[in-house]
């Protein structure tokens, strides 16, 4: 039975560049599921435009220009016209979710909305102090870092978060779900052809280089140690310009590596999954802070789901999911040196009985009673 519109919110590109992107889109799958037509406003960073436009994507897609000066910005942060202009085309929207928005946005989405029955619900997925521009910039960034942390639970409708400490952090406010990062295992990306280029053993790192999130250094520094002949480090979202650029100091241990790790650069989300489910040993090393805790990586349940071995840093809910031995090695310690003997004992063990098929655990219909019952409970 269709039940309404819901409206998703935020600066994600879609379909599917990145993680955010990636999170909204598999979180709608559930909605419509559930019986709601799910209608997407994102950005796009390439082409300046007015308004917004629809994508040649999909016809529930939509654009809006990504902001270029302080001006731009401060409208984007504020703004709640091109979300006005969707309800009005949507005149069955029930809800609209603000992905990671900022709390000001926050606040007029729910002034404007207040007389309506559109539900305004948070989906927030970290709490960051990190981004780029100016000092002011920054500034506001921290300031609306701890309102989303100490408030939004209180000023949204609903709240989706993708961590149990986010989930203790907002649990006096109600209604609320906990939703990791999702996938979809019926989709092509996931049920392609497994195929490995070389018979070198494998490591492979999927991400970028987003303030300080990753310890990509210290992956390099410890497989650079591994002198190992017959070993590869494959760098997917990375170039070694960008590498060298942000780590300077390690402009030697690339170049006496050199043939042994390969940068890709930006791939599609579909090239990537395919490395990743032929890679030996999927490896990602985060440190233990606030960011990176009150998140969940989501390039862990995507090669969590290809059931790919890891080496991961026991961050987040990972250590629920995660059992050393039969899914790779979970780190304490972010040592190079303790990277290192983990890259060696993942190499020594058969990797070939460590492989697995595909795990559902993340796979968004998995979730989609619990949704309901949220649903039931915030549009009561």
């Amino acid at each position: 039975m269709y039940k309404g519109t819901i409206i998703y919110v935020g600066n994600f590109e879609l379909p599917d560049k990145g993680a955010s992107a990636n999170r909204v889109v598999a979180n709608g799958k559930i909605f419509t599921q559930l019986g709601y037509r799910v209608v997407f406003l994102g950005i796009r960073k390439d082409v300046l435009f007015d308004n917004i436009c629809v994508t040649e994507f999909d016809a529930n897609m939509y654009e809006e220009a990504y902001p270029r000066n302080a001006y731009q910005w401060m409208k984007h942060m504020c703004s709640v016209k091109n979300i006005k202009m969707l309800a009005e085309q949507y005149d069955d929207t029930c809800m609209i979710i603000l992905y990671n928005a900022p709390f000001v946005l926050l606040q007029t989405a729910k002034r404007h909305f207040k007389k309506s029955k559109i539900k305004v619900v948070y989906d927030c997925t970290e709490w960051t102090t990190v981004t780029d521009g100016s000092i002011i910039k920054r500034f506001i960034k921290k300031i609306d870092e701890r309102f989303v942390r100490q408030k939004a639970g209180s000023v949204a409708d609903g709240m989706i978060v993708i961590s149990h400490m986010m989930e203790k952090a907002y649990s006096m406010n109600k209604p609320l779900i906990l939703l990791p990062p999702l996938v979809d295992l019926n989709d092509e990306i996931w049920n392609q052809k497994r195929k490995k280029e070389s018979s070198d053993f494998e490591f492979c790192f999927a991400g970028m280089l987003d303030g300080n999130k990753d310890s990509l250094d210290k992956i390099v520094e410890a497989f650079a140690e591994l002198k190992h002949a017959n070993s590869i480090l494959r760098i997917i979202g990375v170039s070694r310009e960008e590498f060298l650029a942000y780590y300077p100091d390690l402009e030697k241990v690339v170049n006496k590596a050199v043939g042994d790790i390969c940068f890709m650069g930006r791939l599609s989300h579909k090239e990537t999954i395919q490395y990743v489910q032929n890679c030996d040993c999927y490896i990602f090393v985060r440190p233990s802070d606030l960011r990176n805790n009150a998140g969940f990586p989501t390039k862990f349940a995507e090669a969590y789901s290809c059931g790919c071995p890891m080496i991961a840093s026991n961050v987040s809910d990972i250590g629920e999911y995660f059992t050393s031995g039969a899914d790779g090695i979970l780190l304490d310690c972010l040592t190079v040196c303790e990277i290192k003997q983990a890259m060696q004992t993942v190499m020594a063990n058969d990797v070939d009985d460590m492989k697995c098929e595909k795990k559902r655990v993340f796979h968004y219909e998995s979730y989609a009673e619990r949704c309901e019952k949220w649903m039931e409970q915030l549009l009561d």
